[in-house]
């Protein structure tokens, strides 16, 4: 980095200014009055002369608000010649006037200049913003009429900073960006080359001079390279876009935001640009914002007929904090379109691309969801893309844009806390989400002004563009705003437009993305209703905050349909409507709800649906779940259920349709399906043998609404379960259900299992409550909708007390047991003394259970007894207690499990069992009421099978398989750290193996006695066939601790060991190491050094298949006592196995067992080993 040369081209023009080029400015006419780069240069040191006179020296900042023109452009020259810092203020336009002092007034604030710089013109309103910004200077006034010739032309010593630029705004409080002459320099050097500037040419910009794109990409690439430019002002491009389009037959090169290319396509005909030739268009840059193919294809259909081409299009990334340009796309290359799967984006993830295209004259692609390709990294500007914690992802994945390179700006002026876009140790963090596709850039949007739903990413610029390009609304007229409120997250999108049919299919596409639950709100309104940046972006946040605050005028909201709800006094909230129909009358009469969704939307809604679903012709149709009932909101789905006549078996499956940003259900039943379920509950013997999905099918149609009548009678199969009746027959399956729960709680709180004790007596008195509500007509089974059924029922005392109760704040925050032990006597901490209010709000849950009409429960743990579960069984071996649960998953039990284990005793209550037991086992005990190896019961009652609501009855619970390998050893199942193991092996495959283990180990000492018995005799050959039996079955041993089963063929045992034993598994390689060297043992040698070769390999297979604790494998055939205590390993293992009917190794294996682990043929009284 040469910073004398940086300087120099940016500024050294002024030195030795163009006679023969200069810039074009756009008069009020269809002119250009023109300046050459020498008279400018004239006039710039003439400004500078005026800028020193008011103090302005080296390093020092000016804030120039100047309307474009020729003072403009050589005040910013001239604050460079002075070797200050330059800073353009966007010059006042329409709009609020106390808003745009406010704006000036905050840079002001933030750049703190020694100079203001304006024009006759702006003095006023700039004064105002200097003494709002808390300034007591006079602004400097330039008029050019009154300047004198320069005395000098002397450049100022400058700063390292060159520009302060101000982003835009778009998404928080503009920022003041720090940009080195450096930065400059580069960048102005990126564009050159990537435009291919020649000597001579031309450019043309109607973008403003105070925004990036406008003044590095347009102003300073242009006046650096000494070409013509030709400058207008937006809104002269505005009024006459095709006054653009014919500059451009002068010129090479232009930028341009992409929806103005839209604007142009829109605005100019064919007819207006006949006699152009545009074939001379070398480079159209387009950037500013998210590139829209649409744009593209539409000024390209324009302006190609006059000559423009394709591949003059460089589509570009850039942003203020790297100066402008971070990549761009090439001329004369096709541009790559890619069509992505938006609803599964998610942050840190692989983005699903569908389709792929290569757009240029020849080629074009229709439809919504194209994104463009921004060009790829090079060695003066790199992007890479990052997760949320700054870790680099690979190509393909959705993450935040990261730039480094020599545009990178020095920082920003104030650095916010927070803010979306940051510059760290010369990485620029753009707060962009994006992704590379084989290593191209793609930017999808704002990170700040996107929305996260259900984990992925919906961006606030892809809702634009899809209701541009769906509802043919020009894109520069819509405002997508994401809306984060606490309770309410969804879209608000604003429209400069008429309201139409278009709004039904903009809340289509928004429900499309977000869901039917999220908010989609439409807003339209006059031109103007879009608040926007100084360089046109819109303001989403602060339109956002407008709307709420009320103070966005001509803004019409258009709702989606309002759920109408009930009040506390059972009115609908209705008022001055017409007096009720036919209809209406017909559903008082029957005591139907009054549906929270008009029955002339819901025809509407069924009406659509029909065209895309076939029934049957004589079917009656009925609308049905909350919304029927009166509840429901926008996010609640349209049921509809179709009775058929006949008895045909129909699909419980519904059809799910989305109809008007509607989720719409069809369901169907035939007659004989509902006949025989109505009955199936009318005729029950008890309530518990009804489910929730019955009862649902049966209360949803019987509250339903007739929608379109069919040849069935409604009312006759009504009539097989009344209301009346069904109401007290779920109220009495809600209130057993609140029995089983509540006396669930009471044995999870005595085993110390505090949370989620609490967590279920709040869940039984919730179906307590449900029990109750429908003795008083409110049979709706879903418990969301419990609070607006209260609501219809109205004041009752009980109703109240539940919603207090019902609360989780009502219970204590930390476990009432730490207010014993560590606490003095007589100090009362914060768990003392929240204990006694939970206390408190645990007996009243049970009092109030018991008003609601819930008998038998007591919180007494003496009540609840244990109980066997049929299926679980206990097995010792090797002094390991083992759990077998349904004959299908084992359990190793640790040592404190085993101790709670043999502390239980059936049919005696908890109350008893923990009175007796040593130690405090409530945690043990408590898993096994969970894994199901124990049941409960209330004393002289029924088995306890809570459910929760909506919920089938609780089910023991399966843990993660032990991970430890191998599994099993000669003790049993591997264990870990838990109450219980569960075993990796099916039981039945554990059991086999663990035979194979124990058989595979007294074969393995029968063969290293006989290759003993074999060295001592001098029998080498028949030490060496003992040798290898002693291999294999060392083999057998290994394979069968690691679970496998069968087991592979005793050859090659090497190569079986590497294929089957994980290649992660403790000791692999030395165990393979001395099979190599038991494999090359001879007994013609040293036969002592071959026992010990083997005795190590033995060793080494039997701790790698053993429990650490245990004492290894006895030696079976060396005593008396230690083939006793062989047998006594082998019976354990068989009597599980007998129990699972596991086939036996060996025919004496069934003998043992038989036996009872004892040895045949012995005499009475004999010594039995």
């Amino acid at each position: 980095m040469n910073p004398d040369k940086d300087v120099a081209a940016v500024r050294d023009w002024l030195a030795t200014p163009a006679e023969a080029a200069g810039i074009y400015l756009a008069d009020e006419a269809d002119g250009w009055e023109y300046r050459s780069y020498a008279e400018l240069a004239e006039l710039t040191w003439s400004i500078a002369a005026v800028m020193r006179q008011h103090g302005m020296g080296s390093g020092d900042g000016a804030c120039v608000i100047m309307p474009t023109g020729f003072p403009c452009v050589a005040a910013f020259y001239a604050v460079w010649a002075c070797g200050g810092v330059f800073t353009p203020v966007a010059p006042p336009m329409f709009g609020d006037l106390g808003q745009i002092i406010a704006h000036i007034a905050a840079i002001l604030t933030q750049a703190k200049p020694r100079l203001v710089v304006t024009s006759t013109e702006f003095e006023q309103l700039v004064r105002q913003a200097a003494t709002a910004a808390g300034r007591t200077d006079e602004p400097v006034v330039i008029d050019a009429a009154t300047l004198r010739a320069p005395a000098e032309r002397v450049f100022g010593e400058p700063d390292e900073c060159a520009l302060l630029q101000f982003t835009s705004g778009s998404t928080a409080a503009p920022r003041g960006v720090r940009v080195s002459w450096h930065n400059l320099a580069n960048n102005i050097a990126m564009i050159s080359a990537l435009v291919e500037w020649r000597s001579g040419e031309a450019m043309v910009s109607w973008l403003p001079l105070y925004h990036d794109m406008g003044l590095v990409g347009a102003f300073l690439t242009t006046v650096t390279n000494q070409g013509d430019l030709y400058l207008m002002r937006p809104d002269q491009f505005v009024r006459d876009p095709a006054r653009w389009l014919r500059a451009m037959a002068h010129a090479q090169h232009s930028p341009s935001p992409s929806f103005a290319l839209g604007y142009v396509a829109h605005r100019v005909s064919p007819e207006e640009i006949a006699d152009l030739d545009l074939s001379g268009w070398r480079t159209l840059a387009v950037g500013s914002e998210p590139v829209e193919v649409a744009d593209l294809q539409s000024f390209a259909n324009l302006t190609g007929p006059r000559g423009f081409s394709m591949s003059a299009y460089t589509l570009a990334y850039g942003l203020a904090e790297s100066t402008l340009m971070v990549t761009s796309s090439a001329r004369h290359r096709p541009i790559t379109a890619l069509r992505i799967d938006t609803p599964t984006l998610r942050f840190g993830e692989p983005v699903t691309i569908l389709d792929r295209e290569l757009l240029d004259d020849t080629h074009r692609v229709d439809g919504a969801g194209w994104i463009t390709g921004l060009g790829y990294s090079t060695p003066e500007s790199t992007v890479t893309v990052v997760d949320e914690d700054g870790r680099k992802l690979p190509d393909g994945a959705l993450g935040e844009m990261v730039v480094v390179g020599d545009s990178v700006a020095l920082g920003y002026s104030d650095e916010s806390e927070g803010a979306s876009t940051r510059i760290i140790d010369g990485a620029l963090y753009t707060g962009d989400a994006g992704f590379l596709h084989r290593g191209e850039v793609f930017v999808l949007g704002r990170m700040g002004s996107s929305l996260k739903v259900r984990g992925r990413s919906v961006f606030m610029e892809d809702i634009e563009s899809r209701v541009a390009q769906e509802t043919g609304i020009t894109k520069g007229k819509l405002a997508a705003v994401a809306i984060t409120e606490p309770g309410d997250q969804g879209i608000a999108l604003f429209a400069e437009a008429k309201p139409g049919d278009w709004i039904a299919e903009a809340r289509r596409i928004i429900r499309s993305e977000l869901g039917p639950a999220q908010t989609a709100l439409i807003v339209t309104g006059p031109r103007g209703i879009i608040r926007r940046t100084s360089s046109g972006k819109p303001r989403r946040r602060h339109m956002w905050e407008q709307l709420r605050g009320g103070s966005l005028t001509d803004a019409v909201v258009h709702e989606a349909e309002v759920a109408r709800y009930c009040d506390a006094g059972g009115g609908d909230g209705h008022q001055g409507e017409a007096p009720p129909s036919g209809e209406n009358l017909e559903r008082v009469a029957a005591d139907l709800p009054e549906p929270a969704l008009a029955v002339e939307r819901v025809r509407q809604l069924l009406e659509k649906a029909l065209e895309i679903v076939a029934v049957p012709a004589d079917s009656t149709i009925l609308f049905e779940g909350s919304l029927a009932e009166g509840f429901g909101n926008a996010g609640s789905d349209v049921d509809f259920l179709v009775l058929a006549p006949g008895g045909e078996e129909l699909p419980t499956l519904p059809t799910v349709l989305f109809i008007d940003g509607r989720r719409v259900e069809v369901r169907t039943r035939s007659e004989a399906q509902l006949r025989r379920q109505l009955e199936q509950v009318a005729q029950a013997a008890t309530v518990a043998e009804l489910d929730e999905d019955l009862l649902n099918r049966c209360q949803r149609f019987l509250r339903a609404t007739v929608i379109r009548p069919g040849s069935l009678d409604v009312d006759e199969l009504r009539a097989l379960l009344p209301h009346p009746t069904f109401m007290t027959l779920i109220a009495d399956w809600w209130t057993a259900r609140a029995v089983q729960a509540l006396r669930y709680a009471v044995a999870l709180r005595t085993l110390k299992a505090r949370d989620e004790a609490i967590d279920w007596a709040r869940d039984g008195l919730l179906q307590a409550m449900k029990g109750w509500a429908a003795r008083r007509g409110e049979s709706y089974l879903e418990t969301k909708w419990l609070p607006q059924q209260l609501d219809r029922i109205g004041t009752a005392e009980p109703i109240d007390r539940y919603r207090d109760l019902s609360d989780p704040g009502a219970w204590a925050g930390d476990d009432p047991q730490r207010s014993y032990g560590d606490t003095p006597q007589g100090v009362l901490g914060d768990a003392t003394a929240r204990a006694p209010s939970e206390e408190a709000t645990w007996n009243q849950v049970f009092e109030l259970a018991a008003e609601l009409g819930v008998e038998g429960v007591v919180d007494d743990p003496d009540q609840i007894v244990f109980a066997r579960v049929p299926g679980v069984t206990t097995w010792t071996i090797g002094g390991r207690v083992h759990v077998v649960r349904g004959d299908s998953a084992v359990f190793a039990l640790s040592d404190n499990g085993a101790r709670a284990w043999r502390s239980v005793v059936f049919r005696h209550s908890l109350a008893a069992v923990l009175a007796r037991a040593p130690h405090d086992n409530c945690a043990e005990l408590a898993e096994f009421v969970r894994l199901g190896f124990v049941g409960l019961q209330w004393r002289r009652g029924e088995l306890l099978t809570p459910a929760l609501a909506m919920c089938k009855p609780v089910r023991p619970y399966t843990p993660v398989p032990s991970a430890l390998a191998p599994a099993l050893g000669v003790t049993g199942a591997a264990r870990e750290d838990a109450i219980a193991t569960l075993s990796p092996l099916p039981a039945r495959r554990f059991t086999e193996c663990a035979l194979n283990l124990v058989w595979s180990n007294i074969v393995l000492e029968n063969a290293r006695e006989d290759l003993a018995g074999a060295v001592k005799n001098g029998q080498g050959a028949v030490a060496d066939i003992a040798a290898h039996r002693m291999i294999a079955m060392g083999v057998r041993v290994v394979l069968s601790a690691f679970g496998i089963h069968p087991l592979p063929a005793d050859v090659a045992p090497s190569s079986t060991l590497r294929r089957l034993v994980p290649a992660n598994a403790a000791s692999r390689d030395e165990l393979l190491a001395r099979l190599e060297s038991a494999r090359q043992v001879r007994f013609s040698g040293d036969s002592v050094a071959g026992l010990a070769v083997l005795d190590d390999f033995v060793t080494l297979v039997r701790s790698i298949a053993a429990d650490p604790a245990a004492t290894g494998f006895p030696a079976s055939f060396d005593s008396r006592e230690q083939w006793r205590r062989t047998l006594a390993i082998g019976y354990d293992w068989l009597r599980i196995a007998g129990y699972l009917d596991t086939d036996l190794p060996l025919d004496e294996a069934r003998d043992l067992l038989a036996s009872g682990g004892q040895q045949p043929h012995l005499r009475d009284g004999a010594v039995r080993s």
